[in-house]
């Protein structure tokens, strides 16, 4: 079987994608009109306030992203982890979700971490990143119940199996980044595979990432402090972004703070394990089906509309800025490096001759 190029992945992506939103404007065409006048309702004032948001969760998401950074490079900084948020969401966008963490680690080599180092750090990074999720949308529901079992008891198995699922995906992860007995799982399914020695020199490879990657995640996870500080500034980034659908919809006066908080964490839990490029499709799907019971379609869907023009397309316009400065952040950083030879022989020599004297 031929093996696909990457332009007939990305085209294959993007079908993917449009009959996502064709089949989304098929199930809410009644509401195509409101929703579009609810849009235009909108004030700038409102705008103004999610992007705001969105820069607010930004700013923690590179905060968490500076200090696990740390603990492999301590000359990492907090405007390189800036620069990495926004460049990751750039490219997220460009390859509809896969290019995420290859960026990521691109970002963070450029930075001065290893290759391996920087997988290990991005896979606990996005493990934590999805616990924190199910830990909030957990926390949010059980001190939310009543309400959440009066206006979406007939969606509780859905829910009960979105964090289900969310558990699965980031034990995974984690067994991915740091299981030596899941690592040896990996290994035999690859010699199977290549049991004619086709693959056996980009198998080798990934044995060998794999080795340096699980000692280098071991060394992140051993640091309890760093994990639960990390786990906490999660759960303030996501109230960053999941309070955005109270400010879009509190003129109805069906939505409080702290409801709208646990409908919008358990939306986007939900939407994180429906297989769609980036979530695109997904997250509003969940989030109009949730919330239109409270607001009504046609202000539901220009929620989500809003909602994922915060989330999916600020960054995404910051990241372009990053992604074109880039070349020079390659450059500075191998400044750097060679500063540093430089600097270290003269050290030697001035330990030397103070030796001597």
């Amino acid at each position: 079987m031929k093996k696909l190029t990457k332009v007939q992945k990305t085209i294959i992506k993007w079908i993917c994608v449009l009959v996502i939103l064709a089949l989304i404007v098929y199930v809410f065409r009644d509401s195509a009109g409101p929703i579009i006048r609810e849009l235009k309702r909108t004030s700038f004032k409102i705008i103004a306030v999610i992007i705001l948001l969105t820069i607010g969760y930004g700013l923690c998401e590179s905060l968490i992203t500076c200090i696990l950074a740390k603990q492999y490079n301590s000359d990492y900084r907090y405007i390189e982890a800036l620069g990495m948020t926004y460049f990751c969401s750039f490219y997220r966008v460009a390859t509809l979700g896969s290019g995420a963490g290859v960026s990521a680690v691109v970002y963070l080599n450029a930075c001065g971490l290893k290759g391996s180092e920087a997988l290990g750090m991005y896979t606990v990074e996005y493990a934590i990143h999805k616990l924190s999720t199910a830990v909030l949308a957990g926390v949010l529901f059980i001190t939310n119940y009543a309400y959440m079992m009066n206006q979406f008891a007939d969606y509780k198995w859905y829910l009960l199996l979105g964090f289900i699922a969310t558990i699965i995906i980031t034990a995974c992860l984690m067994f991915f980044a740091c299981a030596s007995w899941f690592h040896r799982f990996l290994y035999f399914i690859m010699d199977k595979v290549n049991f004619k020695g086709r693959f056996t020199e980009q198998f080798d490879k990934v044995k060998a990432q794999c080795m340096i990657m699980e000692d280098a995640s071991k060394k992140l996870l051993k640091n309890v402090k760093v994990v639960t500080g990390i786990l906490l500034i999660n759960l303030v980034k996501f109230c960053f972004w999941f309070i955005i659908p109270y400010f879009v919809l509190y003129n109805t006066g069906r939505v409080e703070p702290y409801s709208s908080l646990g409908i919008t964490a358990v939306c986007v839990m939900l939407a994180a394990v429906i297989p769609t490029p980036a979530g695109i499709g997904s997250s509003e799907f969940v989030l109009i089906a949730l919330y239109s019971g409270l607001v009504g379609s046609a202000r539901a869907g220009a929620m989500a509309l809003l909602y994922r023009f915060a989330t999916f397309v600020v960054p995404f316009l910051i990241g372009v800025i990053v992604a074109i400065l880039f070349g020079r952040i390659k450059k500075k950083e191998l400044q750097r490096q060679m500063n540093r030879k430089v600097e270290l022989p003269n050290e030697e020599d001035s330990n030397r001759n103070i030796g001597a004297c």
